[in-house]
């Protein structure tokens, strides 16, 4: 399939081409350059996203805290907080968000409104990934039969990479049965991955 993309994918070049057209363009060139390359094989998935930053200078960490948790309500896939200094020595944070483009002006304006910030940088970036989901599994700890979400990543052939069961699913057994956190998030990896594998035919 045809694909438009801002940056090449990772390939090794193997021939490189380059044509002139008849016509004179006062803005560009009028070149065409064509690579003929053959991607390497990492089986990773891949996609595009959108970086949104500002400089907080003057925000409590309620406020902080608050428009976190509204972007990632609103539709940002990550939000960090990363402490820094500026000019004259002053600590400050850098407010970084991860989000699809459809999401830059609404979440902008959320920084904007929610911080008093008095801008925001975006840029868009391509990135690699594990294709990801989220499926229940049925485990058994001290005789009770439980459910537990467990996000499941696999590379573009379908092996499975990393298993990682939902934090407040482990929590809340580990509340019921008076386990360490700890242990029951080994339980239910150890359960889940036997599980999944064997889904997959997998010894």
């Amino acid at each position: 399939m045809d694909e438009v993309v801002n940056f090449y994918p990772p390939l090794k070049p193997l021939k490189v081409g380059y044509g002139a057209g008849a016509r004179d363009f006062k803005e560009i060139p009028n070149i065409l350059r064509v690579v003929l390359g053959q991607p390497f094989g990492f089986n990773l998935s891949k996609d595009e996203i959108v970086v949104l930053e500002t400089n907080l200078d003057d925000a409590t960490g309620e406020i902080i805290g608050h428009v976190l948790d509204k972007l990632l309500t609103e539709g940002a896939k990550d939000v960090s907080i990363i402490p820094i200094f500026t000019k004259k020595n002053r600590p400050d944070h850098i407010l970084k968000v991860i989000t699809d483009k459809k999401n830059v002006e609404s979440l902008s304006y959320i920084i904007v409104e929610e911080t008093g910030s008095l801008g925001v940088r975006f840029y868009t970036c391509e990135r690699r990934v594990l294709l990801r989901e989220v499926m229940p599994v049925e485990i058994i700890i001290d005789g009770m039969r439980m459910n537990v979400g467990v996000k499941v990543s696999r590379d573009m052939k379908g092996d499975v990479i990393q298993i990682k069961p939902e934090y407040d699913d482990v929590k809340e057994i580990a509340e019921k049965t008076g386990k360490p956190l700890r242990r029951v998030l080994e339980i239910v990896e150890a359960q889940a991955q036997k599980l999944i594998l064997k889904g997959r035919g997998e010894k």
